[in-house]
């Protein structure tokens, strides 16, 4: 009978214990400057940005209660912009609410019941009080001189910040044994990430646009002059005219096209077909070999699967052209 009850108070405390821990809570200032007092380890977080917030919690593992949506043409289903091709993971098999277009959906947030709130500064500031009635809310700043320091801090925000730390070790020792592989290619070389607009005669340049442009400056490249000359280091970028064609010439070119309305790699030549045309003879990076198509979503996502993406595609061009 003592054996009994001694196991009965074990349970009991270790059960005290947890719902203790489940308890903590901690004070944070957002990116938007908001004090605010959250969980440390919650439990139903709501992302309200796919491609920003959801594909963290995808790569750390964080327990998702509902995020925002893409709808996905040319059946018109919400689908996870980012998540589903970088983690295969399908909106339909989720279970999770959906918040529509940019989190926009307050009912379906409410009803998910979230003890965590993730927005951005862009799109929720303006209704940050309106969502902190629902659960405590914190604010990211989609675009930032350091993607990893806007992961760093949802990382620490969701309780996984230990997960973050090793990743992003494995990460830096990735990157410093890839510029000592490929010194030739990579040393003083530039970079510039564009996409064409198509039917609008002009192209846009994405100067920080999610892990590539991170992966590339963390690899040594650096700004073309046009950039230098045109765009604050911390610019996200701009449109520009498509008869300035030769001047975003660079070492190595990269541009993106974009799974969500059905595309692949052809559609970016196309699209420089169509708003430059003889784009090919103005940019030395396309006469060298050096110019890199990539899936948006997979280059574009904050995740460490995603900078994997990015080096792998590098570093394939880079052996092609050595043989």
């Amino acid at each position: 009978m003592m054996k009994f009850k001694k196991i009965v108070q074990s349970a009991l405390l270790l059960s005290l214990s947890l719902q203790a821990v489940a308890n903590e809570t901690m004070m944070i200032t957002d990116h938007a400057g908001n004090k605010v007092e959250i969980l440390t380890h919650p439990q139903r977080i709501a992302s309200l940005h796919v491609m920003s917030t959801t594909s963290i919690l995808l790569d750390v593992d964080a327990p998702i209660v509902g995020t925002s949506t893409y709808i996905k043409l040319p059946g018109n289903t919400p689908y996870i912009r980012g998540g589903e091709e970088v983690f295969g993971i399908k909106f339909a098999d989720t279970g999770y609410f959906n918040y529509g277009n940019k989190g926009s959906d307050i009912e379906q947030i409410k009803a998910s019941k979230p003890d965590l709130i993730i927005g951005t500064v862009k799109y929720q500031k303006k209704i940050f009080d309106k969502l902190s009635k629902i659960a405590p809310t914190v604010l990211i700043q989609r675009y930032t001189p350091n993607i990893f320091d806007a992961y760093r801090d949802v990382a620490t925000w969701v309780g996984k910040k230990d997960i973050f730390e090793q990743n992003y070790s494995d990460y830096q020792q990735k990157i410093a044994r890839f510029k000592d592989k490929y010194t030739d290619e990579l040393s003083d070389k530039t970079f510039i990430y564009a996409v064409p607009s198509k039917g609008q005669a002009e192209i846009k340049i994405r100067q920080n646009s999610g892990i590539i442009t991170q992966v590339l400056f963390d690899l040594g490249l650096t700004r073309p002059q046009f950039l230098q000359d045109n765009f604050a280091p911390d610019d996200a970028g701009a449109e520009v005219s498509s008869e300035l064609i030769e001047s975003l010439d660079a070492d190595w070119f990269f541009s993106t096209y974009t799974s969500q309305l059905g595309a692949g790699p052809e559609s970016i030549d196309a699209g420089f077909d169509d708003v430059a045309p003889g784009w090919q003879f103005a940019l030395t990076a396309y006469q060298n070999n050096q110019f890199i198509r990539l899936n948006r979503e997979q280059a574009y996502t904050p995740t460490f699967v995603s900078a994997d993406y990015v080096l792998h595609a590098l570093e394939q061009q880079i052996l092609k052209n050595r043989k």
